[in-house]
């Protein structure tokens, strides 16, 4: 009778069970797997064995279920399990239990142990023995027995297969060379219990698991393929298309161990690897090795070039020699002056113009990759230090009939750094500004500066006082740590019956609710053009700066501005007001009589040009902005990258 027992699980089976543990840098480590060279064993009482751990993380511990049947412990990474000499057991019972193994990440392991009076000898091996190949390793399991197992075999045995120790319960036969006929090892126990076990080794047609391999790219890891029966002393030639084999290869590396071979890349291509056995038996396999796919440094999938006087470059980390660029389109040549790959295998791109466009790079293995390159735009930092002069009344002396216009619209995207009262923008002291208000350093608002005579027909007679708009919206700054990127546009029309829709102001592309600084011209006439001659202060047409003044100087970084001789739209406002027209584009725009975009990115700059129609008469001259008398002085200061303006309420 076959009688087994039932257990309580020990309070041992509730611990946290903890799969990972910290390490003194912070990172965790994850814990390996518990496991043993033998998880069933039988045993007869009075005997021991011993089980190995094959993997854990230390610190074991080991517990039996049932300790009337059977005790463990262990040291190292040895348990060794022993059967109690005088269990209750009778003729032809057998006990069963669990010995459980812990290490001190909490894994477990559970080991099957039977114990009985006395084990017919068996083994896991086939009623009709062990049929081998060459090369082969096949382990046998003991199933049951008395323990103290050894084996025997006829003389010269050893020629033919190669049998190894008993481990605990298992040993392993080798095949190494053919027999004739079939050699019988016979296992015996202490008891004299024994069992025969034929081996036959023979001569096969070698197989293999597969006959293929396919590498992404020469650096790719290993590929195994598996011999699935062969006659071992395996050899490799390589044959290239149509040519003979050769002993080696440039494109992969085959060697086999244990009847696995190992397929390492070399470089891109194709060969076919015959795989020989020392008995001729051959098989094939077909090798592709793909080229590199082509990468930048640091993992780069584009180019940026900050301002669009400057270059970019980026090394080509991999890709397969003989790189080139295909030549510049019409769209490449819009946003890019030049690119070429230098002697170190650099991509370097000299930007022309702000925006996006694409580069194709190629190699000799026929491999592309698209590079989108954007020319980034940056603006032009402007503080204590300096400010933009377009000369515009010597502009008007040569071209009078510029002087007085009915309608008139400054656009500027810019970043505000400071907060500080009455700073202006962009515009003309007296006529026509864009600025803050005049009210402490803080929590300040835009306003249009402008001039309102009192007789829109006598331009020549009493102006109201210094009348303003100003906008519902507080000017973010660094210094409040509110900062963002503006587009405002400021717009006077002169054909409107009344202020309010003559002097406009948009932001970000919506239009502003303006509140006059005083009722007095709150909804008056306004006057039918503005003289632009009638500029104070520096007497000129100014970004960062009006007035003459210390106390008048714009904190901003610049990305654009525009002057246009027309009253724009809400519509046409929103519509490019991130947008950076070429020269040439610029060049097509009606009214456009001023644009300046100080984007270069570079230092020294005398002058950033004007790209309206008026030309370098309205220049943006570079001036220090000294507390009186400003004098001309290079650019040298910094630059920042811009961001589209957005809505903010």
């Amino acid at each position: 009778m076959k009688r087994k027992l039932l257990f309580l699980f020990l309070p041992l089976m509730f611990f946290s069970v903890s799969c990972t543990d910290e390490l003194d840098d912070g990172t965790v480590e994850e814990a390996a797997d518990l496991a043993v060279d033998n998880d069933a064993v039988t045993l007869i009482q009075g005997d021991e064995i011993t089980v190995n751990i094959t993997s854990g993380n230390g610190d074991y511990f080991t517990r039996s279920f049932d300790e009337s049947v059977v005790t463990a412990s262990v040291d190292g990474t040895e348990v060794t399990i022993k059967a109690v000499e005088n269990s209750s057991l009778g003729e032809g019972d057998v006990l069963e239990t669990t010995v459980i193994v812990v290490d001190g990440r909490k894994k477990v392991v559970r080991i099957n142990v039977q114990v009985a009076r006395l084990w017919e000898l068996t083994t896991d091996a086939p009623a009709d023995g062990l049929d081998l190949f060459i090369g082969e390793t096949r382990t046998v399991k003991i199933l049951t027995g008395n323990g103290d197992y050894r084996i025997s075999a006829p003389e010269g045995y050893e020629d033919h297969i190669a049998v190894s120790e008993i481990s605990g319960q298992t040993f392993s036969v080798t095949g190494l060379l053919e027999t004739r006929e079939d050699i019988v090892l016979t296992l015996a126990d202490k008891k004299d219990k024994s069992t025969a076990i034929p081996v036959k080794v023979s001569i096969v047609d070698l197989t293999l698991d597969s006959n293929e391999a396919v590498f992404a790219e020469p650096d790719a890891s290993a590929q195994y393929i598996a011999i699935e029966q062969g006659n071992g002393g395996y050899s490799f030639a390589y044959r290239t298309g149509d040519s003979e084999p050769a002993e080696e290869s440039a494109v992969v590396e085959a060697v086999e161990s244990g009847n696995l071979i190992t397929l390492t890349p070399k470089s891109a291509g194709e060969v076919t690897v015959i795989v020989t056995d020392q008995k001729g038996s051959s098989e094939e396999i077909a090798v592709t090795v793909n080229p590199y796919e082509l990468k930048l440094a640091g993992n780069a999938s584009s180019i940026t070039i900050e301002g669009f006087a400057n270059t970019a470059s980026v090394a080509i980390a991999r890709g397969n020699g003989g790189y080139r660029l295909a030549g510049l389109t019409d769209d490449n040549s819009k946003y890019i002056k030049s690119a070429e790959i230098d002697e170190h295998n650099n991509i370097v791109v000299e930007a022309n113009w702000l925006g996006t466009t694409t580069l194709t790079l190629s190699d000799n293995a026929g491999k592309t990759l698209e590079i989108p390159v954007t020319v980034a735009p940056v603006a032009a930092e402007l503080s204590s230090d300096y400010c933009f002069r377009m000369g515009i009344r010597e502009y008007i002396e040569s071209h009078p009939d510029f002087d007085h216009q009915g309608k008139l619209t400054f656009e500027m995207v810019f970043w505000p750094t400071y907060s500080r009262s009455l700073q202006s923008f962009i515009g003309l002291e007296g006529v026509f500004l864009l600025r803050c208000e005049s009210n402490g350093d803080t929590d300040l608002r835009f306003e249009i500066a402008t001039k309102i005579h009192k007789d829109p027909y006598n331009l020549s007679g009493d102006t109201y006082n210094d009348p303003r708009f100003r906008s519902q919206q507080r000017m973010g700054n660094d210094r409040q740590g509110n900062a963002q990127w503006y587009h405002i546009a400021i717009v006077f029309d002169g054909t409107q019956t009344s202020t309010k829709e003559a002097y406009k102001m948009y932001i970000n592309g919506v239009r502003e609710e303006l509140t006059p600084a005083s009722d007095e011209y709150a909804d008056v006439a306004p006057d039918p053009y503005l003289v632009l001659s009638a500029v104070k202060g520096d007497e000129a047409l100014m970004i960062g700066r009006s007035g003459n003044s210390e106390y008048r100087l714009g904190y901003c970084a610049v990305a654009q501005a525009r002057m246009w001789t027309v009253a724009r739209t809400e519509a046409e406002i929103k519509a490019d007001m991130c947008t950076y027209f070429s020269p040439e584009e610029a060049a097509t725009k009606e009214g456009l009589a001023g644009y300046w975009v100080p984007s270069e990115g570079t230092s020294g700059i005398d002058a950033f040009p004007n790209y309206g129609y008026v030309g370098e008469g309205l220049d943006g001259i570079v001036y220090n902005n000294a507390v009186k008398t400003i004098t001309e002085t290079p650019f040298t200061g910094k630059y920042r990258l811009v961001d589209c303006p957005y809505l903010v309420r």
